[in-house]
């Protein structure tokens, strides 16, 4: 157990847990109906790092903010922790939005990075949006680009 009175946030308290305890279970997500799959924190820390040094390769650093909009699913918590990994800020985004009330708050959030799933960057992918987006499709297929273009080929 850890004492989380000793950690200034979530982030540094997950990090933790995850190299005390790999062999635990860190994640359990299931639909309604069945469960889906069950992660162990090892398991949660290689979907993740991959996805932060994503992100860092893009030139995100700490204090830099980072939107998601994703189902809500394991891929957007191991989205969130890669965000807090690399020191960043969450920005978290209704994905039921439209489009348009989306891209508003996308600006006024100030996030220069935006992490989402490919059929909700399809529905953006008009937008004029100067950040780095990040389509995650599966652990082992992340793509992160530069926003140079107001379309961006980041199917995974």
């Amino acid at each position: 157990m850890l004492d989380l009175s000793k950690y200034q946030s979530v982030g540094a308290a997950l990090k933790d847990a995850l190299d005390q305890f790999p062999a635990e279970i860190c994640l359990i997500e299931s639909d309604r109906e069945r469960e889906k799959e069950r992660l162990t924190y090892r398991e949660f820390k290689q979907r993740a790092h991959p996805l932060a040094r994503a992100l860092q390769d893009t030139g995100f650093n700490a204090g830099d903010r980072a939107a998601i909009i994703m189902t809500n699913q394991s891929k957007w918590l191991i989205s969130a922790y890669a965000i807090f990994y690399c020191g960043g800020v969450l920005v978290p985004l209704d994905y039921k939005l439209t489009p348009n009330e989306q891209w508003q708050l996308l600006q006024h959030s100030g996030a220069s990075v935006l992490i989402t799933e490919y059929p909700i960057w399809r529905q953006l992918s008009g937008s004029t949006l100067r950040s780095a987006l990040i389509s995650v499709t599966s652990p082992s297929r992340i793509k992160a680009t530069p926003a140079t273009s107001s379309h961006l080929p980041i199917a995974g």
